[in-house]
């Protein structure tokens, strides 16, 4: 990299208040020193577990891969899973620089092949530098598939590019954990500030009304991260159109959330908002259900009824997961979005209503099409508009703001104080990677909340055991001779027998332990996260 380009990305890093924005600079950076094909940012939880991936970028086939896969970092022996590249860099702070794949020995490359399938890849060569802070401490990994050359011809970078980006990995790996800490402290200085606040009334007891709870936009929508405002945004710049909108996310993203506040910025919004789960009824029901029924129609159909279609009549209906709407349900719904005609069960003459439709997924539409599930006629006329809302793990600066909003939300609900997070407990949360996004948040903090004592912080054995790891079990013994595997592997398992054991004789004191085996208490530090060492419940 030239030292303007440096430079430049120094001075963009240091403005960078927010880790998606951090990472999004950071890929932009690799991809054009080494030119590759695509790249991917994956952070290392706090326990050490697994990598997410947070971030990525691809030229031509498509734009981002899907994000939020974890990397195990151990197999079910609980040793360190070296043969998954991935976890073999974050393990062992060593670079890997393949220029073909397919004649590489002693790799898995499961999932890379995995992600060539869903993105349309094909990987030959294959960087993955790690990203380390406090000289030797991993955070993460950077991913670069099918670098090329000057001359465009793909296969491992050279020793001046590598230099580059392992320059670049520190650099980055240095801004993502400043950035982690300042959003931290600013969630703990928060919560000390409404703690201190509040202590004068606990300890009076009086009985002082609480404050207002803030109104959001949308409402119910808590946070500002950039990829949230993305959809906010796009969201103001069609509601005022007629044009079809399919809002795309996982579960617990804020599908009907979002589609509500289309309707609310729209000028439609003083009319009916009407709201239809595609995947909740049967074929039959749901036909009569959106698009109403004639008397004689069916048994039971006594009189006329109108359908959804005609309640949202000069509004808006928003089918969710329409993606799972059976097909022969489909052609009748095109018809409503091409002409804006529906035909009730039973009757012979179709009928005009104007409704416009917001559409909302959680599949896979393009998958659909091509096993044969889903019309392709509609998934364009739908797609007109596409707005993705980003799973949690992609908003990580939001996670600090949903903990205070649950929180506060669920004591006002109560009638109780708002609980305080332990540091811990706090470091767990923000780690998480959420498959269930919000809602996962939500009833994490719910269970929490009901599981502290009264007037005591969420400590970590009040959250889920896979945020926490494992809480109890014994020592591993000592294995009677030499395990199987390459040299690296075979020692990262006697220095995690060794270090666990040194850490009981120090009755679990990281300091102690540290004297015992000579080395700095970081260095234990990182040595447990590593080797997913823990204490044992009750010890």
């Amino acid at each position: 990299m030239i030292l303007d380009d440096l430079l430049d990305l120094t001075e963009a890093l240091a403005g960078a208040e927010q880790v998606e924005t951090v990472l999004e600079l950071v890929l932009d950076s690799a991809l054009k020193i080494s030119r590759a094909e695509g790249g991917s940012i994956y952070t290392l939880d706090t326990l050490g577990q697994h990598l997410h991936r947070t971030a990525s970028r691809y030229h031509g086939v498509v734009a981002t891969a899907a994000t939020g896969e974890r990397v195990s970092i151990y197999g079910d022996d609980m040793m360190p899973n070296l043969q998954a590249p991935a976890a073999l860099v974050v393990s062992t702070g060593t670079v890997i620089n393949i220029a073909d794949i397919t004649s590489a020995v002693g790799y898995d490359f499961s999932r890379i092949e995995e992600d060539d399938r869903l993105c349309g890849t094909k990987t030959q060569s294959l960087v993955i530098v790690p990203m380390t802070v406090l000289r030797d401490r991993s955070i993460g990994i950077l991913q670069l598939i099918n670098p090329r050359n000057a001359e465009g011809q793909t296969g491992a970078i050279g020793d001046e590019i590598l230099k580059q980006l392992k320059a670049l990995s520190i650099h980055a790996g240095i801004c993502i954990w400043n950035t982690r800490m300042h959003e931290e402290n600013t969630r703990l200085k928060k919560q000390f500030d409404r703690y201190m606040k509040e202590l004068p009334r606990q300890l009076t007891k009086d009985k002082a009304q609480p404050a207002p709870v803030k109104k959001q936009k949308p409402q119910g929508l808590v946070g500002d991260s950039p990829p949230i405002e993305k959809a906010i945004n796009l969201i103001g710049k069609a509601a005022n159109s007629d044009v079809p909108i399919l809002v795309r996310g996982e579960t617990g993203t804020g599908k009907e959330m979002m589609a509500s506040f289309i309707h609310q910025s729209s000028d439609r919004s003083d009319q009916a908002f009407v709201v239809q789960n595609c995947a909740a009824l049967p074929e039959a029901l749901l036909e009569s259900e959106l698009f109403g029924h004639v008397k004689g129609a069916f048994t039971g159909a006594q009189t006329d009824k109108a359908g959804l279609a005609h309640e949202a009549h000069k509004g808006t209906l928003f089918l969710d997961e329409i993606g799972d709407m059976p097909l022969a349900l489909q052609a009748k719904v095109l018809r409503l979005l091409q002409e804006g005609e529906v035909r009730r069960v039973g009757a012979t003459k179709t009928e005009h209503v104007d409704v416009r439709i917001v559409g909302a997924t959680n599949v896979n539409l393009e998958e659909k099409i091509a096993e044969g599930e889903f019309r392709k006629d509609l998934f364009y006329r739908l797609n007109v508009f596409p707005i993705s809302l980003p799973p949690l793990r992609e908003r990580p600066s939001d996670i600090p703001k949903l903990i205070d909003h649950f929180l506060k939300k669920g004591a006002a609900k109560a009638g109780t104080a708002v609980p305080i997070v332990s540091a811990d407990a706090l470091d767990a949360l923000l780690c998480w990677s959420y498959p269930g996004n919000v809602r996962e948040l939500k009833n994490i903090l719910d269970r929490a909340r009901l599981m502290a004592e009264a007037g005591y912080p969420i400590q970590l054995e009040h959250l889920p055991l896979e945020l926490t790891g494992p809480m109890n079990g014994g020592a591993a013994p000592m294995p009677s001779g030499i395990p199987e595997g390459d040299l690296k592997t075979i020692v990262g398992q006697y220095e995690a027998l060794v270090i666990e054991a040194k850490m009981r004789e120090a009755g679990w004191n990281k300091t102690n332990a540290a004297r015992l085996l000579k080395v700095s208490r970081r260095t234990i530090i990182e040595k447990l996260n590593r080797y997913n060492i823990t204490r044992p419940a009750g010890f």
